[in-house]
């Protein structure tokens, strides 16, 4: 049975999903209970769930709750019913596959030749083969469209689809019968769900879902046809379920999959039981006094609401000089709710529609603040000095000991090497032209001229100071070709995928990288940085994860020094780290798009500009709007368009204007770092129209100097924050 639980942002779907489950598991039902969310919601999941079941439901009862995503699904599915032996292949291992791919088929690329050494292009071609697996996209799909006649063919996608689609054939003829891509998972998901026993009696509760991928509705239909009861909510009004809404509406998208999902139903037979309508978000999420603002602000969203005169209660609006001034009154804002109206961290967040200008800020303002916060993201590591390191050093063995990559390995602290010596080093080569194999060939350095005695010593005294430190740079020299030099003769006598990984990580063993990403792990969290604490002990496992990816799937591939760098250099690019929260005590910091965490009493939006918040759509796939457009033609459905997804973009806006149950709180930049001037969002002034009494406050740049200034405002800043327990 299909069974729709339907109300707005706000009307408590989540809390009905987290009630139901809780009353049967208290209850004894013997039941499993299955709640589905999306992947990054699943830990706030757990933690609301255990809330609502009370202390006195049973030990087994509590083990037939479950918070899944639709991966975990597939995991626990596939533990019970075989199917997932084949080792995993993650968008890292692709990374690696699809370098290899590439660099052993060069000659055979016209159109990918121009840009398949940029940056960014491995990562645009996992995205986009990840994209034909999610919608169910088949290499022989792609290969019928090449076979169209140039005149029916659009100009330049004949090429493009010819490379990729033999690019996607050769993927999957590497991975069959060897590895299980996690792109197919749901697939397998979808064939051997009727299987699982553990499923047949059990009642499934998905909830957090604007809409659903083709694999996702795959796996829906089966648990409809084999699970006794599927509940699912949407964010609609109840009006809407009896109206036609056009594609530019802001509830297009949940309300399409609410068609989608009847249609499904009607499909393969499956009752549908009674639509849950849930109560007005006034009586819910913004029933409490001062949250009277909020509710018009969400019903706005409905149609045309009157605008409300007098002195509003909740929503604030910021103008800031800059965006270090708009971050700063984001921190002070924050300390004032935790010492004046009660708030604890928990229950703020900070979102951003775009990170680009703002994660260094927010790190660096909140760490003076000490503010402690989570920034819900993915980061690249590509920054972080170890696998600057790795790069830098597989540069100098095949590049012969060029100066730049030889410093640039130096200058990461993991080699040993104090910045003493590194500097000493790279100023006498600077000064003698030394590069290459006078690094190697044994002979001291014996250059002088570069040297200087301070005025008024004599000659002698010169010559001895000269000699002092030529004594230096050779110790300094001979001790980074004693770390190099066997590397170097290790890995140019590889042949193998594993035998330059193996040479690799004894390198990386032998220089003791992972003891200095210990020590400094340490010292971050003595220093209260918790997050940069896990991060390198999490970058390192990043790496190995990077070294058996590529043993796993090149392992027993021969290839040259060169072709191992660009691999290697290929799923460095790739890497992303995801952390969970350190501490439970934390400002949510993430983007609008991603973040999920649907019980917080204060939002503060930064970066309500024009062109960022609403997003300004740009095509950034391998495959154009209008190329996605002629495919949909021939019945291939692709990602949405530019266009489908500037009209999603009113839905992100409702969703993140409606979080908040007390206060909400939107700021702009009024120029960028260069001083240029930036526009506020076409949002403000709605909400200025809307709410009439409500003034956009200016915030300077010398209001908020976090410097420790003896400013009365400084004063002030300084006493909240001495002043603000958060417990």
């Amino acid at each position: 049975m299909l069974r729709l639980i339907i109300g707005r942002s706000g009307s408590g779907k989540t809390r009905q999903c987290l009630v139901e489950i809780a009353t049967k598991e208290q209850a004894g039902v013997r039941t499993n209970c299955i709640y589905l969310v999306p992947e990054q919601g699943s830990f706030h999941a757990e933690k609301s769930l255990l809330k609502y079941v009370q202390k006195g439901a049973t030990t087994s009862g509590t083990f037939r709750a479950q918070v899944l995503s639709f991966q975990r699904l597939a995991w626990r599915v596939l533990q019970e019913t075989g199917g997932g032996l084949a080792a995993p292949l993650d968008d890292l291992g692709k990374a690696l596959l699809l370098k290899h791919i590439i660099e052993k088929n060069k000659t055979h690329f016209k159109v990918f030749a121009r840009v398949m050494d940029r940056p960014g292009f491995l990562e645009q071609l996992v995205r986009t083969l990840s994209e034909m697996k999610i919608y169910r996209i088949t290499p022989e799909q792609l290969a019928g469209l090449c076979g169209e006649t140039a005149e029916d063919m659009l100009a330049g996608l004949e090429g493009k689809l010819a490379e990729f689609t033999f690019i996607y054939q050769q993927f999957e003829a590497y991975i069959a019968e060897r590895y299980l891509d996690i792109d197919d998972n749901l697939e397998l998901l979808t064939a051997r769900l009727y299987k699982a026993a553990f499923l047949r009696k059990a009642e499934v509760w998905i909830d957090g879902f604007d809409g659903f991928t083709p694999q996702e509705y795959a796996v829906i239909r089966e648990l409809m046809l084999h699970c006794p009861a599927v509940n699912i909510t949407l964010c609609l009004a109840k009006e809407h379920l009896r109206q036609k809404l056009p594609e530019t509406h802001v509830f297009f998208q949940p309300w399409d999959t609410y068609q989608h999902l009847q249609g499904l139903a009607a499909e393969i037979g499956c009752a549908v039981g009674e639509t849950v309508l849930l109560p007005e978000p006034q009586k819910r999420r913004f029933a409490g006094a001062g949250s009277g603002h909020l509710a018009l602000l969400e019903e706005s969203f409905l149609g045309s609401v009157a605008p409300v005169a007098g002195p509003v209660e909740g929503i604030r609006l910021r103008a800031a000089a800059n965006r270090r001034a708009e971050v700063e009154e984001a921190a002070a804002e924050i300390l004032a709710l935790c010492r004046d109206k009660g708030l604890r961290y928990q229950d703020i967040a900070v979102l951003l529609r775009d990170f680009t200008n703002y994660e260094d800020l927010l790190a660096n303002v909140f760490r003076d603040y000490e503010i402690p916060y989570f920034l819900d993201m993915k980061k690249p590591v590509r920054h972080h000095p170890l696998p600057d390191l790795i790069q830098a050093v597989l540069e100098v063995v095949q590049g012969g000991w060029r100066y730049e990559p030889l410093f640039r390995a130096l200058k990461t602290d993991l080699l040993g090497v104090s910045r003493q010596e590194t500097a000493l080093l790279e100023n006498y080569c600077l000064a003698h032209g030394l590069k290459g194999s006078r690094w190697t060939d044994g002979k001291p350095w014996e250059y002088r001229s570069g040297f200087r005695w301070d005025e008024g010593k004599d000659e002698q005294q010169g010559s001895i100071l000269e000699q002092k430190l030529l004594r230096q740079v050779n110790r300094a020299r001979t001790k980074v070709v004693a770390m190099l030099l066997p590397f170097q003769q290790a890995i140019q006598a590889a042949r193998t995928g594993r035998a330059f990984s193996e040479a690799l990580f004894a390198f990386l063993t032998r220089m003791e990288v992972v003891e200095t990403l210990e020590c400094w792990s340490k010292k971050a969290e003595t220093e209260g940085e918790l997050e940069e604490a896990r991060l390198h002990l999490a970058v390192w496992q990043k790496i190995l994860d990077l070294l058996d990816s590529l043993v796993g799937v090149l392992g027993e591939q021969e290839m040259t020094l060169a072709e191992f760098t660009e691999v290697v250099t290929g799923g460095l690019e790739t890497l992303e780290l995801g952390l969970i929260p350190p501490g439970l005590d934390q400002v949510l910091v993430g983007s609008v798009d991603r973040s999920r965490h649907p019980d917080l009493k204060a939002v503060l939006i930064l970066g309500v500009n024009e062109g960022i918040f609403p997003a300004r759509a740009v095509e950034n796939g391998l495959f154009s709007d209008e190329e996605k457009l002629f495919f949909q033609e021939r019945q291939i459905n692709m990602a949405p368009t530019t266009e489908k997804k500037l009209y999603a973009e009113q839905f992100l806006i409702y969703r993140a204007l409606t979080a908040a149950k007390q206060y909400l709180t939107l700021s702009f930049a009024m120029a960028d770092a260069e001083g240029k001037a930036l526009a506020p969002s076409p949002l403000i002034k709605r909400i200025e129209e809307l709410f009439p009494g409500v003034t956009v406050n200016f915030v300077s740049a010398e209001k908020n100097s976090g410097n420790g200034n003896n400013s009365d405002e400084q004063s002030d800043l300084i006493m909240a924050e001495e002043l603000v327990t958060c417990p």
